[in-house]
């Protein structure tokens, strides 16, 4: 059985969670979808928008492309920089399970609750083990 996409949403948590210099800002919180009503900031919340296997003419070849959002959110700009900024640090180019590039990132802000909010797109190969 090929391994789902619930397989890199548990291989990205383990990667963001387990970064020293991401925790040492966020303590921690990283989210799939939604940031849960009641968190503190930081935090960092992930989207996979996008996802397709990479097959060839002999079938699959066991990698999958995948389009992530990824949001370090936060109470001031130069926090959700910072929080960013470990999160890109935190992306493996090229690690064992995945490879993750930016694409583009925005500085956004949120004007009903006063956040500030770094949006980065990540294309993302993840290789899919049995």
């Amino acid at each position: 059985m090929m391994p789902s996409a619930v397989d890199f949403e548990k291989a990205l948590l383990r990667t963001l969670r387990e970064d020293a210099g991401l925790y040492a800002l966020v303590e921690g919180k990283v989210f799939a979808l939604l940031v849960p009503t009641g968190t503190t900031l930081p935090c960092v919340s992930f989207q996979r928008f996008g996802g397709r296997p990479a097959n060839t003419l002999a079938g699959a070849s066991g990698l999958e492309e995948i389009d992530l959002l990824i949001d370090a959110w936060a109470r001031d700009y130069s926090e959700a920089k910072a929080v960013a900024k470990a999160v890109r640090a935190a992306m493996p180019a090229n690690g064992p399970r995945f490879g993750a590039h930016l694409i583009e990132d925005q500085d956004l802000y949120e004007d009903g609750t006063n956040y500030f909010r770094v949006s980065m797109e990540f294309k993302v190969w993840f290789l899919e083990t049995e």
